[in-house]
């Protein structure tokens, strides 16, 4: 056998034996991990792919995950129907085991809205619009139709008021940004804008905003008991007409009909 052939045979031996070798395969990482939804309710069956390679599997019952990948600059997809699809570029630099932070699946709601993110389920809050009253001298925002009740337990409350989350879901385009959140006073007045001074009798609440997808966000915010308007867009001088979705926060104990 000429010795070319013989040193290509011998170097073919040894590729082989090196690329299923251990030492071979532990230049692959692992991605291990659990995957929730909002209600701390393990989600089984959601595909976990490294984008752009054959590395690919499914959570269990439990929600856990185990997958490998070779080290470098990666993007880790979560995706199930009728859950956001959620995407994680990562660096990873060695080929190490990496147990990631329990990753929250957000489940989409049947109808776009903004919702309470209750115990179990979520609570949508009433749609309604919002009209405008005007004068020589001011402009008044009021909101029309009955607010969304929400009765919460003594408990949840701190030094009167409660911290409550939200998701906003835009079901047909992804537009969950651009809604101000305003408090309500009697006769479902929002408030008013005296025309001369340019001064505003109304009272703006910040709400702390996460985007989870381009379709679904999270808002968090504290409330004291009263009555609340989400305003799609902002309040001001021109608007004639607006929209947006009503709740009110019953103080717990309360005998009104229709808390929760």
């Amino acid at each position: 056998m000429k010795t070319e052939q013989v040193l290509k045979i011998t170097f073919l031996l040894i590729f082989a034996i090196t690329a299923f070798s251990p030492v071979a395969l532990s230049r692959q990482g692992t991605l291990t991990g659990q995957v929730i939804d909002g209600f701390d309710n393990a989600v089984k069956d959601v595909e976990v792919k490294i984008k752009k390679t054959g590395f690919t599997t499914r959570t269990d019952e439990n929600g856990q995950y185990r997958i490998n990948f070779e080290p470098g600059k990666i993007v880790v997809t979560f995706r199930k129907k009728g859950y956001t699809k959620q995407t994680f570029p990562l660096n990873m630099r060695e080929a190490s085991v990496l147990n990631l932070p329990k990753l929250t699946f957000w489940k989409f709601p049947e109808s776009g809205g903004v919702f309470l993110v209750r115990v179990n389920d979520y609570k949508k809050f009433e749609y309604v619009s919002l009209y405008s009253e005007r004068d020589d001298n001011s402009i008044s925002f009021y909101v029309k139709g009955e607010p969304t009740k929400i009765e919460c337990p003594e408990d949840a409350f701190d030094n009167g008021s409660i911290e409550i989350m939200m998701l906003d879901y835009s079901k047909e385009e992804p537009v969950v940004v651009g809604k101000n959140l305003y408090s309500v006073t009697d006769n479902n007045l929002v408030g008013n804008i005296v025309f001369k001074t340019k001064i505003w009798g109304v009272e703006k609440i910040y709400d702390e905003y996460s985007e989870v997808s381009s379709r679904v966000g999270l808002r968090y915010v504290t409330l004291e008991p009263g009555k609340y308007f989400y305003c799609i867009g902002q309040l001001t001088l021109k608007s004639k007409l607006g929209f947006g979705y009503y709740f009110e926060i019953v103080a717990p104990g309360s005998s009104e009909k229709g808390g929760t």
